[in-house]
């Protein structure tokens, strides 16, 4: 059965747990349709900012919060997933923040800005690339086929800037994060969030769990070393 929640999509796929998915920069829920793992999804309508957070938890009902609720969040979405974390301690029973990195510098945000300016469908396509290894090419022609013209067609409803501007001022806070309910899931290829960065963060969270993809990039969501991994959980 799939219902709706205010401001999210909550998906019955015959689980006892549900799973708040948050999506990365310049993507949607959509980027989420071929995830597969053992939770019931709860998905956002539209793309969420820090300002949208008190909304998120006010509108969640009971019968969500009392069959026990984990939240993964991939790349921008796993910087939100922290904050949510963060600021509401014992909400979620379980948090995996996928293609994290400490922060990015603001040489780097300024560069991003600079080409969105110039030529921001150029930029995003060879981002959009960016996300898939070479092992991961059938994931790759999946999002081509389906994605990618309607996230280069529609960049307005992708909150690009505003995106940007939340990653600028953002920076991970690993003392605050080291529970053995915390789980870093990295891409061992990693080309946007260095791999090494990531591991430099995990070794500084001694109770939180360090999970690799090996042959995974940016979005090693749909590989099967993820699956397998969560599906122990």
């Amino acid at each position: 059965m799939t219902y709706r929640i205010p401001g999210f999509n909550f998906v019955e796929r015959g689980f006892k747990k549900n799973i708040l998915l948050l999506p990365g920069w310049a993507t949607d829920r959509k980027i989420f349709e071929r995830l597969d793992i053992p939770f019931n999804y709860l998905l956002p309508g539209r793309i969420i900012m820090p300002g949208d957070y008190e909304d998120i938890v006010a509108g969640l009902p009971e019968e969500v919060r009392s069959t026990g609720l984990a939240i993964l969040g991939w790349s921008m979405g796993g910087f939100m997933a922290a904050d949510l974390v963060c600021r509401y301690p014992g909400l979620f029973d379980r948090a995996i923040l996928v293609s994290v990195r400490q922060h990015y510098t603001s040489g780097e945000i300024a560069h991003a800005r600079d080409c969105l300016k110039k030529n921001a469908r150029a930029y995003l396509y060879k981002f959009y690339g960016n996300l898939f290894s070479r092992a991961e090419e059938e994931h790759k022609a999946w999002f081509k086929g389906c994605l990618l013209k309607e996230y280069l067609e529609n960049t307005g409803a992708l909150r690009l800037l505003e995106g940007l501007d939340y990653l600028a001022a953002h920076r991970l806070d690993a003392g605050s994060l080291d529970s053995p309910n915390i789980v870093i899931v990295h891409g061992e290829d990693d080309t946007i969030a260095p791999f090494s960065e990531a591991a430099r963060t995990a070794g500084a969270m001694r109770k939180a769990r360090f999970i690799v993809i090996k042959g995974g990039c940016h979005f090693p969501l749909l590989k099967k070393e993820f699956t397998d991994w969560i599906k122990e959980l």
